[in-house]
């Protein structure tokens, strides 16, 4: 069935000195519980003109992390995907650097400083198990934030096993 909303939502992964923060979702959330992925949420209406704004929100909601805390924060992926019975769904990849290491705590589960090493142990979600090694490549390449936004694909089966991924560039600089 072809889908009748779309939901727009961003992720960040926060860095320093190599170790990356990540998001343990809590065992109660219904949606991915105990699973990993980066910090952040739902796109409200009204921030769709600020989308960069809508992250950092998020960010502080569920670290206490505030903008000045982060250097080179910046949009690095979009990916798109439609799960049988959901929304089609954007999902905005943020990256940013820490001035120096915290321990924040969330309401959303706990937050850990883990290395690139680790990421194939843990149980991402699926479409940060994708997207999470391609943002270590872009944060090698580019520390800064001055390539071009790569947009994705990802197709979901009807068994609900996602698809092979398919990334092409923007072409336009933030």
């Amino acid at each position: 069935m072809a889908p009748d909303a779309f939901a727009l939502y961003t992720v960040a992964f926060l860095v320093h000195e190599g170790s990356w923060l990540l998001l343990r979702r809590g065992p109660d959330r219904g949606f991915a519980p105990d699973r990993w992925t980066g910090v952040g949420g739902r796109v409200e209406p009204r921030e769709l003109s600020g989308l960069r704004a809508a992250a950092l929100r998020e960010l502080c909601e569920e670290t206490g992390i505030g903008e000045r805390a982060v250097r080179h924060f910046a949009l690095r992926r979009v990916l798109y995907h439609h799960r049988p019975g959901g929304p089609l769904t954007g999902l905005l990849y943020y990256t940013g650097e820490l001035h120096e290491r915290v321990e924040p705590e969330s309401d959303e589960g706990s937050l850990h400083w883990c290395v690139p090493a680790e990421f194939p142990g843990l149980d991402l979600l699926e479409t940060t198990a994708l997207v999470l090694p391609e943002l270590v490549a872009d944060l090698s390449r580019d520390r800064t934030g001055t390539e071009p936004v790569r947009l994705g694909l990802a197709p979901f089966r009807t068994d609900g096993r996602l698809g092979p991924l398919i990334w092409t560039e923007t072409g336009a600089h933030r």
